[in-house]
């Protein structure tokens, strides 16, 4: 029996979302270090997320040479 290993993309971009708003709600209220951390914080869950959606994409190509 094959175990089916999980990807999730979708936490890392709702987690980059939710990043860059509370960088901008941070920048509206003057807080620019804070932004900062924020925007940091948003380009680890793109990185996550783009590796993720390669990791996938090498997957699917696999898979459409072995059907």
């Amino acid at each position: 029996m094959e175990i089916a290993e999980i990807v999730d993309y979708a936490r890392p971009c709702m987690e980059a979302e939710k990043a860059l708003k509370d960088a901008h709600d941070a920048v509206l209220d003057g807080k620019f270090d804070e932004a900062m951390t924020k925007t940091m914080d948003a380009l680890v869950s793109v990185r996550l997320m783009y590796g993720a959606l390669r990791h996938m994409k090498e997957r699917n190509a696999q898979n459409e040479k072995t059907v």
